[in-house]
């Protein structure tokens, strides 16, 4: 890197703690920036330099308009350890979601939109909690339908299941096509194959059409718009949000032990008392 180009166009060296932050410090007349994580610093450019650049001393360029939208640009931009990231789906630096990046699981970039490790949080959830999002990327987490819509529209990513049954073995299945809608249509779940994994598909096409739960639309325990007469997601054996049918052979958000969770998974995981952990990780294509 040429010291003397690199002065003259350094605009100014900042403190920041991260990517987003020193987005932000860049400002307008500002058109590449740097950022080391280790300085904890951030250099604001006017000009954009040669790729000989991009890691010199810890650093990391961007330019301007850079903003990771989801963990699929973050393993692409050379982010390869899985962890809580931040990332914009909605385009903008003023809108940041933490979130859990899987960026070892086939190939890396998968953004989870669901994650339970242990247990410890009720998704026993009103819909304003699934619309907008609870728990912690560290632990368990639901990162919020609003969320899933913006990552999911016009995109179609793939929905990669995983469950973690109490004996450590860890099945997955695969869906080729996941998105969600928008709240005015209730998150409409569309689901598309092939599924492929060791799971088994109990969400498409299922032993009974009464457990295909694509085109169906989110129902919380207050908030019913499932297939049914009642409301599944009240149900004592149930009680979670989810895309309910009549009422379902998945359902990944039941409550867990010691209370009944009813089919996790059926067939292969018939109650939640077999559930160490579970994870929905997404995709784009």
């Amino acid at each position: 890197m040429d010291d003397k180009k690199s002065n003259d166009d350094l605009l100014g060296e900042y403190n920041s703690t991260s990517v987003r932050e020193c987005a932000a410090l860049c400002q307008r007349e500002c058109s590449f920036y740097g950022f080391n994580p280790q300085m904890k610093k951030c250099r604001a450019h006017k000009k954009i330099f040669t790729s000989s650049m991009s890691h010199e001393g810890g650093w990391k360029y961007y330019s301007h308009d850079f903003i990771p939208i989801d963990c699929k640009d973050l393993y692409k931009d050379g982010h390869t350890n899985s962890g809580v990231y931040e990332i914009y789906p909605y385009g903008t630096i003023t809108s940041p979601v933490r979130v859990y990046c899987d960026m070892v699981t086939m190939g890396g970039g998968w953004t989870a939109i669901q994650k339970r490790v242990n247990g410890s949080l009720s998704f026993d959830r009103s819909w304003t909690d699934y619309k907008n999002g609870f728990g912690s990327p560290e632990q368990d987490v639901w990162v919020g339908n609003d969320v899933i819509h913006q990552l999911t529209k016009e995109k179609n990513p793939f929905l990669y299941v995983s469950i973690t049954v109490q004996n450590g073995t860890t099945l997955y299945e695969m869906y080729d096509r996941f998105s969600v809608s928008n709240e005015t249509e209730k998150y409409q779940l569309f689901l598309a194959g092939p599924a492929t994994g060791t799971l088994g598909d109990s969400m498409l096409n299922t032993v009974s059409s009464v457990g295909d739960l694509s085109g169906m639309s989110f129902s919380t325990p207050e908030r019913d718009n499932d297939g049914s007469s009642g409301n599944c997601a009240a149900v004592s054996i149930v009680r979670g949000g989810w895309w309910f049918n009549f009422c379902y052979f998945a359902f990944l958000n039941g409550q867990w032990s010691p209370a009944e969770w009813w089919r996790p998974w059926h067939p292969t995981v018939e109650w939640g008392t077999n559930v160490r952990q579970t994870i929905m990780l997404i995709r784009r294509h």
